[in-house]
């Protein structure tokens, strides 16, 4: 395995790279905010920058860095989260240099114009809608809402319709100004020279430096971030839907979370339980001997899907099951969960063995694809600056 190599600019700006010789590069830039830090009726101004990603900055407007984008072959996304938001790209190496410069000024020096605003906003209730078609998605917001009681990890990740008087150019920029800081920012790059990113990223800083010294920005006021610890409370929530199937999300806390002790147990526990759907066309390694498998698919004609799963945070988590079940036999489905969960205490070493073996070709596998490997190491970075 390739070194991985850190570096901090005079900024406070953190860079990791890992270079594995492949001809494609994937570089990710993590700014540690996120709905968690935010009062209630903030909460929404992450998933509004994340709507105004790869559009119109001082370095090029919306057009140019399409049109660049579109030449290089270049992929980019961004994805917001509850502790952070991830800008990520994928482009052949050769083209890092002209890329990356567009991936950084879109978070350093974005315009925010008016008019590209007015047409983010149209994208909110497009995607309320789509949740509302997704109940997977829509159980997992209702979920952390009903763990967390609606506040830190439970306020909602996505904007809302209400929220939409709060969706403004100058809104937007004093968000930048309060939480964008360059001590919050960690860029990732696989399959990347480490002299030629750090080269590029502090003269991408350096040129966004002297033009705002050029416009007498002034210095970037230092916040003081609310770091309340998420509090789990538990309690349930439902909506009702005329749907065929009723879809239903537990969850269990993950105490400390990525930093708590049962961290391995638990990821050796998913495994163990593991699950999927009633009919699955493929090949070998499809769970079919794990316990939700053999004890509720196997048996019970009435669940149609059922996997085990968890979502982790910097001091807390949710171990999770999710399945659709026939509505008449949503009860029944919680009495034999229970009991799955109840004979827990009798698992045999040939299971245990399998759960743990799964596990570790799974790390192993993941850690193959470069995209799955920036975020890891992101990730581990990201950690440290939410406790």
């Amino acid at each position: 395995m390739p070194e991985t190599r850190f570096a901090k600019l005079s900024n406070g700006v953190r860079i990791a790279a890992v270079d594995r010789q492949g001809l494609c590069s994937s570089i990710g830039l993590f700014v540690h905010t996120g709905s968690r830090y935010e009062k209630a009726d903030m909460a929404c101004m992450p998933h509004f920058l994340e709507l105004m990603a790869f559009r119109s900055s001082s370095h090029a407007s919306h057009l140019r860095t399409l049109k660049t984008l579109e030449q290089l072959g270049a992929g980019v996304s961004c994805r917001v989260g509850r502790e952070d938001i991830l800008y990520q790209m994928d482009v052949l190496r050769e083209y890092v240099p002209v890329a990356l410069p567009l991936m950084l000024a879109n978070v350093t020096c974005p315009l925010v114009l008016p008019e590209e605003v007015a047409e983010a906003k149209e994208q909110v209730l497009d995607i309320q809608q789509s949740l509302a078609e997704n109940p997977e998605s829509l159980v997992g917001e209702l979920l952390h809402a009903a763990a967390y009681g609606n506040n830190t990890l439970g306020q909602p990740v996505y904007a809302e319709e209400k929220d939409l008087p709060l969706f403004t150019s100058e809104a937007i920029k004093a968000y930048l100004q309060r939480e964008v800081t360059p001590d919050r920012l960690i860029l990732i790059g696989v399959n990347v020279d480490f002299e030629e990113i750090c080269k590029w990223t502090a003269r991408s800083f350096a040129e966004v430096a002297q033009a705002q010294a050029g416009h007498d920005a002034g210095v970037q006021e230092v916040t003081v971030r609310d770091m309340t610890p998420a509090i789990y409370t538990g309690g349930a929530l439902s909506v009702e839907e005329p749907n065929p199937l009723c879809h239903l999300m537990l969850g269990w806390e993950v105490a400390g979370g990525w930093n708590g002790s049962s961290l391995a147990a638990v990821t050796v526990l998913q495994m163990f339980l593991g699950g999927g759907g009633s009919f699955s066309t493929g090949g070998p390694g499809k769970g079919m001997h794990t316990r939700l498998y053999t004890e509720i698919l196997n048996r019970h004609h009435w669940v149609e899907s059922c996997q085990a799963s968890s979502v982790m945070y910097a001091d807390t988590g949710l171990f999770t099951v999710y399945a659709t079940v026939m509505p008449q036999h949503a009860g029944d489905f919680v009495n034999v969960l229970a009991r799955i969960f109840n004979g827990l205490t009798l698992i045999s070493p040939v299971e245990l063995a399998r759960a743990k073996n799964a596990l570790k070709s799974s790390i192993h596998m993941n850690l193959e694809m470069r995209a799955v490997m920036m975020e890891d190491i992101g990730r581990q970075l990201v950690i440290p600056l939410s406790t």
